[in-house]
């Protein structure tokens, strides 16, 4: 059995990539990311019983979706008003039976956890093909690699026009609960998925982009070419956005109900959080992303090498954290400010750099 790793862009389809899977025959997964730096406390205990009984603690959205309130896990269904619930009872002992005769190696116990996951929700376990891992962060993926040993490995990676994938967090995170979630610290997180995480996986392992407009725009023939890349049976599941078989409706960050596949999907840039120097600057840095995977170049491609001056976006981050500062005085965001502009004008520059 093959393992998939799903590594997110940033947002950029992740979620909705993965809901895209539920529910396909040959494929075993949980309905979300899994949390790899918890995964530790898994691996201390030595009993099967004990394993099942700490990754259920851990892990309690996955048993009882009413936990899980910011993916909308709480409001499923057509009507939002359902929500899932998987036998613990049924994961522990599966899980037991599966696990209690085996010499336990870490990578053993992530795929018997996803089986007796699969044997709870009631799903046939034979002709499983691929576990996929939703690992999100490529900092977790790192990590769970290195805990697991695994070997027998391909990266999924979901990417979006990277100006929108750098517009969209900015959006989304500035406004959702006033700000709060979004300091220089987590701008840098973002420019630095954008523009440096293709280079970053590619040196993990071997990496299959998924662009987040094909599985809009062009979602029959994406799901198809997955379907081939990995031998799966193209499924109806293919084309619907569910968690446990239930619609899903995206996270409330967006502020939206996102009811699945877009047709009229299209990308758009609000220039309230970009100069114009800066549009072109990003353009520029993703240069090589957008040739490879046929993003049209939307501004004058001009060589703009630095953009030392503050841009636009990180001007209104600035802005939210002194706000947050003068309400809690968080001196550690307050002198991230410089610290991470800093940082930027290096990370950004160096792959730039490197490109030229």
């Amino acid at each position: 059995m093959k393992t998939l790793l799903l590594v997110a862009g940033s947002r950029a389809g992740a979620d909705f990539f993965q809901s895209l899977l539920d529910g396909h025959s040959q494929i075993l997964q949980l309905p979300g990311y899994l949390r790899v730096d918890k995964l530790h406390l898994v691996f201390k205990e030595t009993n099967p019983i004990e394993i099942a009984k700490k990754f259920i603690i851990l892990n309690p959205e996955f048993f009882d979706s009413r936990y899980e309130k910011f993916e909308r896990w709480n409001r499923l269904g057509k009507k939002k008003n359902k929500f899932f619930i998987v036998s613990e009872k049924k994961f522990i002992k599966y899980f037991f039976k599966i696990s209690k005769k085996s010499n336990l190696g870490k990578e053993k116990i992530i795929r018997n956890l996803h089986l007796a996951y699969h044997y709870a929700k009631g799903d046939r376990l034979e002709g499983k093909k691929i576990l996929l891992v939703h690992t999100h962060l490529i900092s977790w993926t790192k990590l769970f690699i290195q805990q697991t040993k695994l070997k027998n490995f391909e990266i999924l990676h979901t990417i979006r026009y990277p100006i929108s994938s750098v517009n969209s967090p900015l959006k989304t995170w500035l406004s959702f609960e006033d700000g709060k979630h979004f300091f220089p610290k987590d701008l840098f997180f973002q420019l630095n998925l954008v523009f440096n995480a293709i280079k970053i996986l590619k040196k993990i392992g071997k990496i299959n982009v998924i662009k987040l407009e094909d599985l809009h725009l062009r979602n029959d023939f994406t799901m198809r070419g997955f379907c081939r890349k990995f031998k799966l049976n193209y499924e109806k599941c293919l084309n619907k956005s569910t968690k446990n078989g239930l619609l899903w409706w995206g996270d409330i960050a967006s502020k939206k109900w996102l009811n699945g596949i877009n047709k009229k999907f299209k990308t758009r840039i609000d220039n309230e959080f970009f100069f114009n120097r800066d549009l072109i600057f990003f353009q520029n840095l993703s240069e090589k992303i957008m040739k490879r995977y046929n993003y049209k170049f939307n501004y004058p491609r001009k060589n703009l090498i630095f953009n030392i001056l503050p841009m636009k976006c990180e001007l209104l981050v600035w802005k939210n954290t002194l706000k947050h500062f003068i309400k809690s005085f968080r001196w550690k965001h307050f002198l991230s400010i410089p610290y991470f502009y800093v940082i930027r004008i290096i990370l950004l520059n160096k792959i730039l750099s490197d490109k030229i």
